[in-house]
């Protein structure tokens, strides 16, 4: 996730990651491992009743464009870079 926010930052394209678990030090140690250096916030109750109580899949992606309108669907399980690439790149164009 850390290499599609550096590929995009000249567009403003920024990860935020939800540690659904709140398990800190666990979620501090792998980004530590892979270089994670974008936004990551623990969950609340607020949180969980009104948003990740509709998620099943971890993980699960979503894109959000700057007005924090959703664009396409849901995305259920990993991809690869390229993947999300092309899901950036096709969001970058309706704006």
């Amino acid at each position: 996730m850390q290499e599609i926010e550096d590929k995009y930052s000249d567009k403003d394209v920024k990860i935020l990651a939800i540690l659904a678990d709140n398990e800190l030090e666990a979620g501090k140690k792998i980004l530590d491992q892979k270089g994670g250096k974008y936004t990551n916030i623990l969950t609340t109750d607020s949180l969980i009743d009104g948003f990740l109580d509709q998620i099943m899949y971890v993980p699960t992606t979503l894109i959000v464009n700057s007005k924090g309108d959703m664009v396409g669907e849901m995305i259920a399980g990993a991809r690869s870079t390229d993947e999300f690439s092309k899901l950036i790149e096709d969001a970058l164009k309706d704006l």
